[in-house]
């Protein structure tokens, strides 16, 4: 008798085909949004500036979600940062981001019935590429495509990947991403390193250079936080030499107006498209060491993911781009 009863709890019963447990109604269903928020940003307090809510009105939807769930998801330590999920949190958040990917799934689908005429193109690039593929390629898109949104995330590599595996973007634009088993590549193009300089540099009418002539002169660099800099450090490493840094900063556009404003050279890999006008204060020469290995260029996506329409169409618009630059060499 027992094991009957047991067996009964255990078999759902059936609503219109539909399991009775397939269904949990949330009292408060915005909580599912600020626990996840949360979970994300490490913290109440780094939530609650993210996304323009008080931290308190935060803290007291996590509380109604702890509730309803009978478990406490957040263990809550010292200080703000003393924040770590439960065993429960770490369950639920695994099923809300499965939740979360069905329902763009279903987006997706749903755009592709209309083909381009609508929606979101949710895409990542390393920052430094901003400046010399996308807006030209944007503008271009946008003119056969008016309807279509973007939505653009600038972050380094490996977070790209990351993105890219937890369907957080639809597509990255990267250097040099980590080959992933989960990630296939949709297009790639080697792209030489270049020195940077203003054009009244003495470099300036040099053709090519070698790292040895850029460590005589001030060097603006990347800091430890940008992936460029593990590879300039290898690179000045295997030439034996030691570069004169002026400047260190964690951002690419910030080295490029300090080079443009005289404070020094740089070495970067992001002029890949956009061709340098005779009007413009700074010039781009390539470097020819034989042994600094070619950075990839590639945009990268989740294996067995289906894409939208618009993001499809524009995966293929980068590469007709990067494949002419490559024929054009």
């Amino acid at each position: 008798m027992r094991a009957r009863i047991e067996n009964a709890r255990k078999t759902p019963t059936k609503v219109s085909g539909m399991s009775r447990d397939s269904f949990f109604p949330l009292k408060h269903p915005l909580s599912l949004r600020y626990f996840f928020e949360v979970a994300k940003a490490g913290s109440f307090r780094k939530a609650s500036d993210q996304i323009h809510i008080a931290a308190s009105a935060i803290n007291r939807h996590v509380k109604y979600l702890e509730d309803e769930m009978g478990s406490q998801l957040f263990e809550r330590g010292r200080g703000r940062e003393g924040l770590k999920l439960t065993a429960a949190g770490e369950i639920l958040l695994y099923r809300l981001k499965r939740a979360m990917s069905e329902l763009g799934a279903a987006g997706t689908e749903i755009d592709s019935l209309l083909g381009l005429h609508r929606g979101t193109v949710n895409f990542g690039v390393n920052e430094g590429l901003w400046r010399e593929v996308l807006p030209g390629l944007l503008t271009d898109f946008r003119s056969s495509h008016p309807h279509i949104q973007y939505h653009v995330v600038a972050a380094n590599s490996p977070r790209l990947v990351e993105m890219v595996l937890a369907d957080e973007i639809d597509f990255a634009l990267a250097f040099n991403p980590s080959p992933h088993n989960g990630v296939t590549i949709a297009v790639k193009l080697a792209i030489g390193a270049c020195v940077m300089m203003r054009r009244t540099h003495p470099l300036a009418s040099r053709r090519t250079l070698k790292l040895r002539d850029c460590a005589l002169h001030q060097l603006v660099m990347p800091d430890e936080s940008l992936a460029l800099r593990a590879t300039l450090d290898r690179m000045f490493l295997q030439a034996g030499v030691a570069p004169k840094i002026a400047m260190t900063t964690n951002s690419y556009e910030v080295m490029r107006s300090a080079t443009e404003a005289g404070i020094g050279i740089s070495i970067l890999t992001q002029q890949v498209i956009a061709p340098v006008s005779k009007s413009s204060p700074v010039v781009y020469v390539p470097l020819r060491d034989t042994d600094i290995p070619a950075q990839q260029l590639a945009c990268c996506m989740r294996r067995g993911r289906a894409l939208s329409v618009a993001s499809t169409a524009m995966i293929g618009r980068i590469a007709e781009v990067l494949e002419s630059r490559s024929t054009a060499r």
